[in-house]
């Protein structure tokens, strides 16, 4: 038992303490080799994804501060449009002249310049100590109905006091579409019900 115990005690000895500073073998250098290329791999496949996010690609051309960026500035400009066109002081004959008019070059209902063009108390620059509009960015905001259309406002008014039951709010889309449909440039749209009170 003894003896056994001397030999397990020298063969350890042998794998602690020999000394073998030859350096990697081939196949070790081919692993770390392989891995390092992954590595770079998913790196550079990970730079270009979040480039094409934060970025904008031609921002010569637009005044475009990327993807996310911009898509939260416009829903943003958006809320601030929703705001005032879904209150009942924007008449329905008003609503139905914004989106059956074309203006410019755009389809109808779409404008570069909405608060001028669409005649609404909303600011040019709608966020605050901010130069950025849409329109700089190369998005358009149009104005489209859906397929519920809205009743007359007296109807709406007789619905709420018990007479007329067959009057409802009109559902309405906001969107924002740019010149050109890219991975830097995406639509956006916003869904909302007018008149406010109504809905």
């Amino acid at each position: 038992m003894i003896k056994d115990h001397l030999i397990k005690k020298s063969s350890m000895k042998k794998l602690i303490f020999s000394r073998n500073d030859t350096g990697m073998t081939l196949v070790e250098v081919s692993v770390s080799i392989l891995l390092l290329s992954i590595f770079f791999t998913f790196y550079s496949s990970f730079v270009q994804i979040a480039s094409k996010y934060t970025s904008g690609s031609n921002s010569s051309s637009t005044n475009s501060n990327g993807l996310i960026i911009d898509h939260h500035k416009l829903y943003m400009t958006l809320n601030s449009y929703t705001d005032v066109l879904s209150q009942p002081g924007i008449s329905l004959s008003e609503i139905n002249n914004i989106i059956q008019t074309k203006y410019s070059d755009l389809s109808a209902g779409c404008s570069y310049s909405p608060s001028l063009e669409w005649n609404l108390p909303v600011k040019s620059n709608p966020i605050l100590n901010d130069t950025w509009k849409p329109s700089n960015a190369g998005y358009a905001i149009c104005l489209k109905s859906t397929s519920l259309i809205e009743s007359p406002l007296s109807d709406l008014i007789s619905k709420s006091e018990g007479n007329n039951l067959s009057a409802y709010p009109g559902i309405y889309l906001l969107i924002a579409l740019p010149k050109e449909l890219s991975v830097n440039s995406l639509p956006v749209r916003k869904l909302f019900c007018r008149p406010a009170p109504y809905c």
